[in-house]
Parts: C-alpha cells; structure tokens; sequence
C-alpha cells in the first residue's frame, strides 16, 4: 500500500469521500479501491515522487492506494505525488459521483413518497456527511428542481409557439 494525501474541494465531498473509501479501524487513510470509478482514477492518476510530498489546503484526505501490478508497480520504493491537474480531476470525478449517487437516492427516495426534507436528511445520515451539508444539499436539489421546471417550462412554451405557427386560421374569422 501506498500512502498519498489530496486537497479535496470542499468538506462535503471529502466526507463523501471518506464514505465511499472508509479508513480502516484505527487509521486516519482513507482504502482507495478500484471498484469505485474515483478510485481508479486515484490509482491511475498516481505518479512516483522522488521527496515526500505534503500538501496544503481546508480538506486534505490521506489515502492509502493499494498496490497493483499493472497501475503501481512503477510506484515502488517511491512516495506518491498528485499533482494540482491530478487533483481537479479526482475533485471533477468525485463530484460527479457524488451528484449521481445523490440523484439516484433523492429520485427512489421519491418514488417511495418521501419528503424531500427525510430524503435529504436520510442521505446525509447514511453517508456520514457533516452537519452543514444539509443546507448544501437542499440549495442543491431546490436549483435543481427549479431548472427542471424552467425547462419544461420553456419546451412547452416552444410547443405553444409551434401550435399557433402551424394553425392555419385563414377563413376562421370570415362571414
């Protein structure tokens, strides 16, 4: 195993990441594994180092990547570096594994009939999120839900203006 440390973006996603890679009892580095799409990226974005490198920043996560024949053989006897363009993608990835994994539970969440309010909280409790992402995650869904409506908004406004355009009235108002 290899030990690494990454500044995540913010506090949310560094919980979500400590969820999806759980530290081992008694350590502080969070298993990265390669069954998780972030965590292949983490693999495959780990370069050699020829100095211990620390890093800076609000939501820094050790990690503890495993070893691999085919990714991380070239690591060996080295420390490992990820580098600012390495980070924004990890960071870019766990977003969107983030965002996919919430979408899917707040959609099943409603197919149940829950509020969205026990959807959140729900979320946030099974994924040992820290206290201040539920005002994250309802701004979140509430601008998501507003999108949604604007755009159905505007398809069927563009719908609208199809209809009168394609309506011939020539010879309706004549007596």
């Amino acid at each position: 195993m290899y030990e690494a440390e990454i500044n995540i973006k913010n506090q949310m996603l560094a919980d979500f990441l400590r969820y999806i890679f759980p530290p081992a009892a008694g350590s502080d580095l969070c298993r990265v594994s390669t069954t998780r799409p972030t965590g292949m990226l983490i693999v495959a974005l780990a370069e050699p180092a020829a100095m211990p490198v620390s890093v800076s920043g609000d939501h820094v996560v050790k990690l503890d990547i495993p070893w691999s024949r085919n990714t991380t053989s070239a690591l060996e006897n080295h420390w490992i570096l990820l580098d600012k363009n390495a980070t924004a993608r990890i960071n870019t990835a766990l977003e969107a594994e983030f965002d996919l994994e919430f979408a899917g539970y707040y959609r099943r969440g409603e197919q149940l009939g829950m509020k969205k309010m026990e959807i959140i909280d729900a979320f946030i409790l099974s994924r040992g999120l820290a206290a201040a992402t539920y005002d994250t995650l309802h701004k979140r869904t509430y601008r998501k839900e507003l999108l949604a409506q604007e755009r159905i908004r505007q398809r069927l406004l563009r719908r609208a203006y199809y209809i009168n355009e394609s309506i011939d009235y020539e010879g309706l108002f004549e007596k």
